[in-house]
């Protein structure tokens, strides 16, 4: 035995060290966020954020966990961003104390093997305290059970009632046959509920210092009345006798309606455990995320300090350049062609964001900000099977993120990638300067451009940065380095010619590019100061 659970532990400790990549079903991996996420929360990240941020990526990169349990809780932890620096540091602490200790983490690990089945994903149904669903009929069970056996019963005084028997046997058969296959449906759950029973209370006598396994003992000695009605559907018996006996008597259906009532009666318990097994198995991914990349702990200060990323990567991309930013008072406008880093660079901030504020765990070197809330608009599209045009949703989508910053000023960080995109120059260059100079005392705003005009436009609220590309005649290639200060730079025509563009191409567009960029270009500076001051 001591042999099996040594082997077992070796093959749990390989995978936590590098977990294997798989594609889990999301829809099951989110059932415990959709049964919990109408609940009060600092913030919910919205599906546009999440699709943003490569959340399903993300996800699969940090899933270490051993158990679905853990899956759910690490799938709902990402989702649900907390401003509780004491939770953010008490979860800091388990995952440091699970990487250093390998006997407390070989316990964990143990323990949580035990949930593994597909079935466990079905658990999150018994935490919300909704009834478990009712069987069609019910109500006609006891009545079904009793006329057979009082027609059986009366049948040694009465002979004739044994017909009534042989119609309530034939009844109740054709009930529990029509029935069979929905309630198998509907005890998925509660089959695992011994399963997570059982990880509990190992995790529990473990004694590890975590808060979530201190008050344990209560929610597991509920459990086990509910665990003594559920064995019965795992009876088992060879001769039939049994299965007779439930056709007949109906039990199946008796059962359910008890342990329905008791499950509904004890959620609070079964979410104390669920969510206690859930934190430790979190906990061990993050530990692992930890030794497998370069990370740092989180620092939170007020506001008035701003935000500061010193070395900061996107753990998804292969060999990312680290870079730095601080905001501070005003926002940041990203220029530079396309695949220059621009997009990649918000989408790193915003992970760097979220992952301080859900699992105390950053891909940086230094992390300094404010509690806030993370919201983007990078990869939009227009929507067919609503008729939506592009410019419609981007609108739309704009209109969401003013009211939230309206209603919360302060809180956010918006990452906004080539703003109105979908509509004519002068109209979108016009529309993008009102919404960023509105949005820039409301929140923090990073937001990327191709339009250089917005830098002068906006030189009073926002600071220029940029992300710039060599091309030459042989090669060209990106450093992927942020850099102070405006696009000097246009290489996109001088790239076409790198792609072997005929020359009368080359040669067209270079010069209808000098011709309309003499036109577009203000008469003094003063011009465009007094441009900006016009559309105050």
């Amino acid at each position: 035995m001591w042999t099996f659970s040594r082997k077992r532990l070796h093959r749990l400790e390989a995978a936590w060290q590098q977990p294997a990549s798989h594609s889990p079903n999301f829809p099951w991996v989110a059932r415990y966020y959709d049964a919990v996420q109408h609940e009060p929360a600092y913030h919910r990240l919205p599906d546009q954020t999440w699709e943003d941020l490569n959340g399903e990526s993300l996800f699969g990169l940090l899933d270490a966990t051993v158990s679905r349990v853990g899956q759910q809780c690490l799938y709902h932890r990402l989702r649900s961003p907390l401003a509780d620096e004491a939770a953010l540091h008490e979860f800091d602490a388990a995952a440091t104390l699970l990487a250093q200790q390998p006997g407390a983490r070989g316990q964990a690990l143990l323990a949580l093997d035990q949930l593994t089945a597909d079935e466990t994903y079905f658990l999150a149904d018994l935490i919300s305290g909704e009834p478990l669903p009712a069987l069609p009929g019910a109500r006609f069970v006891p009545l079904l059970a009793l006329g057979l056996l009082a027609t059986l019963v009366g049948g040694f005084w009465l002979p004739v009632l044994w017909m009534g028997t042989g119609a309530f046997a034939l009844l109740n058969a054709v009930f529990h046959f029509r029935q069979r296959t929905r309630i198998q449906r509907m005890v998925r759950p509660l089959m695992q509920l011994g399963r997570l029973h059982r990880a509990g209370r190992k995790l529990h006598r473990a004694a590890l210092p975590l808060r979530p396994l201190q008050p344990l003992a209560a929610p597991l000695a509920r459990l086990r009345g509910v665990l003594r009605q559920i064995t019965f559907f795992q009876l088992d018996d060879n001769s039939g006798v049994l299965e007779l006996l439930k056709m007949l008597l109906l039990l199946d259906q008796l059962v359910y309606h008890r342990c329905r009532a008791a499950v509904q009666r004890q959620a609070p318990a079964i979410r104390t455990v669920f969510e206690a097994v859930g934190y430790v198995d979190c906990a061990l991914a993050v530990a692992s995320f930890r030794q497998r990349y370069v990370t740092c702990v989180p620092h939170f200060g007020p506001a008035a300090e701003g935000i500061r990323l010193q070395a900061g990567y996107h753990p998804l991309v292969p060999g990312c350049v680290p870079n730095d930013l601080t905001l501070s008072g005003q926002g940041v406008l990203l220029t530079g062609s396309n695949m220059a880093g621009k997009t990649t660079f918000m989408r790193m901030l915003g992970i760097n964001a979220l992952l301080a504020q859900t699992i105390a765990t950053c891909p940086a070197t230094a992390y300094r900000a404010p509690f806030c809330r993370v919201l983007t608009s990078l990869s939009l599209a227009d929507s067919l099977p609503t008729g939506k045009s592009y410019y419609l949703v981007e609108a739309e989508t704009m209109r969401q993120l003013l009211l939230a910053c309206d209603a919360a000023p302060g809180s956010y960080l918006l990452l906004l990638d080539e703003l109105f995109k979908g509509t004519n120059t002068q109209e979108r260059i016009a529309a993008t300067k009102a919404v960023l100079a509105y949005l820039q005392p409301h929140s923090w705003v990073v937001a990327a451009t191709h339009d250089g005009e917005l830098g002068a436009l906006l030189n009073s609220c926002f600071v220029e940065y940029h992300f710039c590309e060599t091309v030459t005649e042989d090669d060209w290639y990106f450093d992927y380095l942020l850099k102070a200060g405006p696009l000097t730079t246009r290489n996109a025509i001088r790239l076409l010619a790198r792609l072997h563009y005929p020359a009368q191409v080359i040669t067209d567009a270079q010069a209808l590019s000098a011709t309309l960029s003499i036109r577009a270009r203000p008469s003094s500076p003063a011009e465009l100061s007094s441009l900006a001051d016009s559309t105050r």
